[in-house]
Protein backbone atom coordinates (compact mmCIF):
# COMPACT_ATOMS: atom_id res chain seq x y z
CA UNK A 1 0.00 0.00 0.00
CA UNK A 2 1.48 3.32 -1.14
CA UNK A 3 2.42 5.72 1.96
CA UNK A 4 2.15 9.83 1.06
CA UNK A 5 3.99 11.30 4.01
CA UNK A 6 6.18 9.41 6.57
CA UNK A 7 8.24 10.92 9.41
CA UNK A 8 11.42 9.17 9.93
CA UNK A 9 13.60 9.44 13.33
CA UNK A 10 11.00 12.72 14.33
CA UNK A 11 12.35 14.91 17.27
CA UNK A 12 11.18 17.66 18.37
CA UNK A 13 12.11 20.44 20.71
CA UNK A 14 10.65 23.35 22.42
CA UNK A 15 13.40 25.45 23.46
CA UNK A 16 15.47 22.44 26.21
CA UNK A 17 11.85 20.88 25.91
CA UNK A 18 11.65 17.71 24.01
CA UNK A 19 8.01 16.82 22.70
CA UNK A 20 8.57 14.39 20.51
CA UNK A 21 11.02 11.50 20.40
CA UNK A 22 11.81 9.68 17.68
CA UNK A 23 8.60 9.07 15.86
CA UNK A 24 8.69 7.11 12.57
CA UNK A 25 5.28 7.05 11.35
CA UNK A 26 3.64 6.08 7.72
CA UNK A 27 0.64 7.70 6.39
CA UNK A 28 -0.75 5.70 4.06
CA UNK A 29 -2.66 7.02 0.78
CA UNK A 30 -6.74 7.53 0.85
CA UNK A 31 -6.88 6.46 4.51
CA UNK A 32 -7.70 8.15 7.72
CA UNK A 33 -5.11 8.10 10.20
CA UNK A 34 -6.20 8.67 14.10
CA UNK A 35 -3.66 10.29 16.72
CA UNK A 36 -4.73 9.38 20.08
CA UNK A 37 -3.29 9.91 23.41
CA UNK A 38 -3.62 12.02 26.45
CA UNK A 39 -3.59 15.69 26.44
CA UNK A 40 -0.27 17.12 26.24
CA UNK A 41 0.94 13.93 24.77
CA UNK A 42 2.37 15.70 21.54
CA UNK A 43 -0.67 14.70 18.80
CA UNK A 44 -0.87 18.08 17.89
CA UNK A 45 2.54 18.74 17.79
CA UNK A 46 3.09 16.24 15.81
CA UNK A 47 0.21 16.91 13.46
CA UNK A 48 2.02 20.30 12.92
CA UNK A 49 5.12 19.29 11.70
CA UNK A 50 3.31 17.66 8.95
CA UNK A 51 2.92 21.07 7.82
CA UNK A 52 5.20 23.45 9.07
CA UNK A 53 2.62 24.77 11.23
CA UNK A 54 5.73 24.75 14.04
CA UNK A 55 7.79 27.16 12.48
CA UNK A 56 5.73 29.44 13.61
CA UNK A 57 6.58 29.18 17.50
CA UNK A 58 9.86 30.29 18.57
CA UNK A 59 13.23 28.06 19.50
CA UNK A 60 11.29 24.98 17.92
CA UNK A 61 14.30 23.13 16.81
CA UNK A 62 13.46 19.55 14.60
CA UNK A 63 15.24 16.68 13.46
CA UNK A 64 14.70 13.48 11.52
CA UNK A 65 12.59 13.92 8.25
CA UNK A 66 9.41 14.10 7.53
CA UNK A 67 8.57 13.19 3.65
CA UNK A 68 6.16 14.01 1.37
CA UNK A 69 6.19 11.58 -1.33
CA UNK A 70 9.28 10.92 -0.89
CA UNK A 71 10.92 14.89 -0.44
CA UNK A 72 11.81 16.00 3.35
CA UNK A 73 9.55 18.90 3.19
CA UNK A 74 12.16 20.65 5.84
CA UNK A 75 14.63 21.47 3.03
CA UNK A 76 15.45 24.74 2.63
CA UNK A 77 13.84 24.39 -1.15
CA UNK A 78 10.93 23.53 0.05
CA UNK A 79 8.36 26.52 -0.56
CA UNK A 80 6.54 26.38 2.40
CA UNK A 81 3.40 28.41 0.97
CA UNK A 82 2.93 25.77 -1.88
CA UNK A 83 3.32 22.98 0.83
CA UNK A 84 0.81 23.97 2.63
CA UNK A 85 -1.22 24.01 -0.26
CA UNK A 86 -0.41 20.20 -0.60
CA UNK A 87 -1.16 19.24 3.10
CA UNK A 88 -3.94 21.85 4.26
CA UNK A 89 -5.05 22.54 7.81
CA UNK A 90 -8.39 22.48 10.20
CA UNK A 91 -8.37 23.61 13.35
CA UNK A 92 -10.08 22.57 16.69
CA UNK A 93 -12.23 25.70 16.95
CA UNK A 94 -13.69 27.04 13.39
CA UNK A 95 -12.08 29.56 12.42
CA UNK A 96 -13.20 31.20 9.20
CA UNK A 97 -12.45 34.66 8.27
CA UNK A 98 -14.39 37.57 8.48
CA UNK A 99 -15.79 37.93 4.84
CA UNK A 100 -18.42 36.42 2.60
CA UNK A 101 -18.84 32.51 2.21
CA UNK A 102 -17.77 32.90 -1.24
CA UNK A 103 -14.79 34.86 -0.62
CA UNK A 104 -13.63 32.39 2.30
CA UNK A 105 -13.21 29.81 0.07
CA UNK A 106 -12.26 31.71 -3.04
CA UNK A 107 -9.01 33.08 -0.50
CA UNK A 108 -7.21 30.28 -1.38
CA UNK A 109 -7.35 29.82 -4.89
CA UNK A 110 -7.15 33.60 -5.66
CA UNK A 111 -3.28 33.37 -3.36
CA UNK A 112 -2.55 30.94 -6.07
CA UNK A 113 -3.14 32.54 -8.77
CA UNK A 114 -7.06 31.92 -9.76
CA UNK A 115 -8.88 35.12 -10.98
CA UNK A 116 -11.43 34.12 -13.16
CA UNK A 117 -14.60 34.71 -11.76
CA UNK A 118 -15.81 31.24 -13.92
CA UNK A 119 -13.01 29.48 -12.50
CA UNK A 120 -13.47 30.91 -8.79
CA UNK A 121 -17.20 30.42 -8.94
CA UNK A 122 -16.78 26.66 -9.83
CA UNK A 123 -13.94 26.04 -7.54
CA UNK A 124 -16.07 27.40 -4.81
CA UNK A 125 -19.62 25.31 -5.25
CA UNK A 126 -16.88 22.10 -6.09
CA UNK A 127 -14.98 23.30 -2.54
CA UNK A 128 -18.86 23.77 -0.86
CA UNK A 129 -20.32 20.30 -2.41
CA UNK A 130 -17.03 18.35 -1.15
CA UNK A 131 -17.48 19.80 2.27
CA UNK A 132 -21.19 18.73 2.43
CA UNK A 133 -22.36 22.05 2.84
CA UNK A 134 -23.27 23.79 -0.79
CA UNK A 135 -27.04 22.82 -0.48
CA UNK A 136 -27.11 24.98 3.25
CA UNK A 137 -25.19 28.04 1.73
CA UNK A 138 -26.26 28.48 -2.18
CA UNK A 139 -28.45 31.28 -1.95
CA UNK A 140 -26.27 33.29 0.59
CA UNK A 141 -22.81 32.91 -0.41
CA UNK A 142 -22.39 36.32 -0.33
CA UNK A 143 -23.22 36.41 3.35
CA UNK A 144 -21.15 36.84 6.26
CA UNK A 145 -19.14 33.48 7.29
CA UNK A 146 -19.61 34.78 10.67
CA UNK A 147 -23.35 34.11 10.45
CA UNK A 148 -23.41 30.12 10.25
CA UNK A 149 -23.44 28.04 13.15
CA UNK A 150 -20.47 26.44 14.41
CA UNK A 151 -21.22 23.07 12.77
CA UNK A 152 -21.30 25.16 9.22
CA UNK A 153 -18.11 27.22 9.90
CA UNK A 154 -16.44 24.29 10.60
CA UNK A 155 -17.21 22.27 7.54
CA UNK A 156 -16.98 25.89 5.69
CA UNK A 157 -13.22 25.86 7.17
CA UNK A 158 -12.83 22.01 5.27
CA UNK A 159 -13.97 23.66 1.94
CA UNK A 160 -11.66 26.27 2.11
CA UNK A 161 -8.84 23.42 2.31
CA UNK A 162 -10.85 21.79 -0.20
CA UNK A 163 -10.66 24.65 -2.25
CA UNK A 164 -6.31 24.83 -3.10
CA UNK A 165 -6.78 20.81 -3.76
CA UNK A 166 -4.51 19.53 -1.25
CA UNK A 167 -3.28 15.59 -1.31
CA UNK A 168 -3.30 15.62 2.53
CA UNK A 169 -5.83 17.19 5.10
CA UNK A 170 -4.77 17.69 8.72
CA UNK A 171 -7.59 18.31 11.24
CA UNK A 172 -7.09 18.70 15.04
CA UNK A 173 -10.10 17.42 16.71
CA UNK A 174 -12.33 19.19 14.21
CA UNK A 175 -15.57 18.09 16.05
CA UNK A 176 -14.05 18.92 19.59
CA UNK A 177 -16.28 22.17 20.10
CA UNK A 178 -19.14 20.83 17.99
CA UNK A 179 -22.95 19.38 18.83
CA UNK A 180 -23.54 15.62 18.21
CA UNK A 181 -25.01 16.12 15.07
CA UNK A 182 -22.70 18.39 13.28
CA UNK A 183 -20.05 16.03 14.94
CA UNK A 184 -21.94 13.06 13.05
CA UNK A 185 -21.60 15.41 9.91
CA UNK A 186 -18.65 15.85 9.83
CA UNK A 187 -17.63 12.05 10.26
CA UNK A 188 -19.46 10.83 7.59
CA UNK A 189 -17.75 13.69 5.52
CA UNK A 190 -14.47 12.57 6.30
CA UNK A 191 -15.41 8.86 5.24
CA UNK A 192 -16.52 10.30 2.18
CA UNK A 193 -13.21 12.02 2.06
CA UNK A 194 -10.52 9.89 1.80
CA UNK A 195 -11.55 8.76 -1.29
CA UNK A 196 -9.92 11.60 -2.77
CA UNK A 197 -7.47 12.49 -0.01
CA UNK A 198 -5.60 11.45 2.81
CA UNK A 199 -6.65 12.41 6.08
CA UNK A 200 -5.04 12.68 9.40
CA UNK A 201 -7.20 13.24 12.50
CA UNK A 202 -5.99 14.28 16.14
CA UNK A 203 -8.69 13.32 18.29
CA UNK A 204 -9.59 12.68 21.50
CA UNK A 205 -12.55 10.86 21.61
CA UNK A 206 -12.29 6.92 21.24
CA UNK A 207 -15.00 6.34 19.42
CA UNK A 208 -14.80 8.46 16.69
CA UNK A 209 -11.52 6.58 16.40
CA UNK A 210 -13.23 3.54 15.99
CA UNK A 211 -15.81 4.24 13.81
CA UNK A 212 -13.76 6.24 11.11
CA UNK A 213 -10.14 5.46 10.82
CA UNK A 214 -8.13 3.09 9.29
CA UNK A 215 -4.92 3.01 11.10
CA UNK A 216 -4.61 4.57 14.64
CA UNK A 217 -1.19 5.98 15.73
CA UNK A 218 -1.29 6.05 20.28
CA UNK A 219 1.05 8.83 21.19
CA UNK A 220 2.17 9.31 25.23
CA UNK A 221 4.53 11.76 26.45
CA UNK A 222 5.94 12.65 23.21
CA UNK A 223 6.76 8.93 22.33
CA UNK A 224 4.60 6.81 19.71
CA UNK A 225 3.70 3.80 21.83
CA UNK A 226 2.04 2.28 19.08
CA UNK A 227 0.81 1.96 15.86
CA UNK A 228 -1.49 -0.50 14.22
CA UNK A 229 -4.38 -1.17 11.94
CA UNK A 230 -7.49 0.87 14.04
CA UNK A 231 -9.42 -2.35 14.06
CA UNK A 232 -6.47 -4.50 15.30
CA UNK A 233 -5.42 -1.69 17.75
CA UNK A 234 -9.00 -1.21 19.12
CA UNK A 235 -9.66 -5.00 19.85
CA UNK A 236 -5.56 -6.42 20.28
CA UNK A 237 -3.74 -3.55 21.10
CA UNK A 238 0.18 -5.04 21.38
CA UNK A 239 1.18 -2.67 23.86
CA UNK A 240 -0.05 -2.90 27.23
CA UNK A 241 0.14 1.32 27.78
CA UNK A 242 -1.97 1.37 25.17
CA UNK A 243 -4.71 -1.27 26.28
CA UNK A 244 -5.36 0.81 29.46
CA UNK A 245 -5.45 4.13 27.76
CA UNK A 246 -8.37 2.49 25.10
CA UNK A 247 -10.01 0.97 28.34
CA UNK A 248 -10.04 3.99 30.20
CA UNK A 249 -7.96 3.27 32.63
CA UNK A 250 -5.99 6.38 32.78
CA UNK A 251 -6.31 9.46 30.42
Amino acid sequence: MENIMETKSLHLYYGDNQALKNINLQMRKNKITALIGPSGCGKSTYLKTLNRMNDLIEHVKIEGQVLLEGQDIYDPKVDVTMLRKRVGMVFQKPNPFPMSIYDNVAYGPRIHGIKKRSQLDELVETSLRGAALWDEVKDRLKKSAMGLSGGQQQRLCIARALAVSPQVLLMDEPTSALDPISTMKIEDLMVELKEKYTVAIVTHNMQQAARISDYTAFFLVGEMVEYADTEKMFSMPSDKRTEDYITGRFG
